[in-house]
């Protein structure tokens, strides 16, 4: 009799603390920022936030025997303002490239890049039509990130990214325009290579349970030898799902996995660009507000 109440104590306690975190999971602040995969949404936080984030992208799968690519990038913001947010990172990786053409076998891990990002919120997507965020990132880096290669790079990445609460606190839209340049000197005496990066994507993402968001997304890419986009050298489409968790009111994880469904390159041409893209790119992220 004692052992069935005792038993029956404990489900109702497990039960209350499931409970209480779903409770606080369904009233916890939607972040768009980090709910849509490859693509990012508007909000930045309000001014003294801190966050810290560790955002891990792999990459598997060119023309070679063996290709993966594997880089965390670990990041500390800070709101400044309301409309304004900063954060310093840095970027490790691993690289496990196997008969690519061209290229020596490279089975390393290093430290790929250092940049500071910032961004300016131009429009909060609570009293406007939609939220509207610029970012523009400086980095140094010091490998190829899709080769291995040790190597000098600078450059910078630009980013337009625009939301919308469809249904509100349950189904978001979001469109991103990204451009991206860098001048790299790899380790080989006088020669140095420019290329430069653009990108349009569109993800939603709709809540399906108190703690879990799901949607999708479209990423169109295009690089292109030159800084100033010069001449096309690949393209490619990334089609996949994303998913959104968060966990608390300060912790949250999402990300995506997304195949190429199309891809064409300058050299062979073909269904798909596996001379500038991976076949399957995968995102994880983990974001802990301080």
């Amino acid at each position: 009799m004692v052992w069935g109440l005792e038993r029956r104590s404990v489900a109702v306690g497990v039960m209350v603390f499931v409970l209480a975190g779903l409770a606080e999971m369904a009233h916890a602040q939607i972040d768009t920022e980090h709910m849509f995969g490859f693509s990012e949404g508007s909000d930045i936080g309000r001014r003294g936030d801190r966050e810290v984030e560790i955002e891990t992208v792999g990459g598997f799968g060119r023309d070679a025997n063996s290709y993966s690519a594997v880089t965390t990038n670990v990041s500390f913001k800070y709101g400044v303002t309301d409309y304004f947010r900063i954060a310093p990172s840095v970027e490790v990786g691993r690289w496990d490239v196997a008969g690519l053409p061209g290229v020596d076998d490279q089975h390393q891990f290093g430290v790929d890049a250092l940049s500071l990002e910032m961004r300016f919120h131009l429009l909060d997507r609570l009293t406007q039509p939609v939220g509207l965020t610029l970012m523009a990132a400086p980095f140094v880096g010091f490998i190829d990130p899709s080769l291995g290669v040790a190597g000098d790079r600078i450059g910078a990445a630009f980013l337009l990214a625009v939301d919308r609460a469809l249904v509100p606190n349950q189904l978001f839209v979001a469109l991103n325009l990204h451009y991206d340049f860098e001048s790299d000197r790899p380790s080989v005496p006088g020669l140095v290579t420019q290329l430069s990066n653009l990108a349009f994507s569109v993800a939603f993402s709709r809540q399906v349970m108190p703690w879990l968001y799901v949607g999708g997304e479209a990423r169109y890419l295009r690089t292109y030898d030159g800084l100033a986009l010069g001449t096309l050298a690949g393209q490619a489409l990334y089609v996949g799902p994303v998913f959104y968790i968060p966990v608390s009111r300060r912790f949250t994880v999402s990300g995506a996995w997304e195949p190429q469904v199309w891809g064409q390159d300058t050299v062979a041409g073909g269904g798909l660009d596996l001379l500038n893209y991976e076949r399957q790119q995968v995102k994880l992220r983990l974001s802990l507000a301080l």
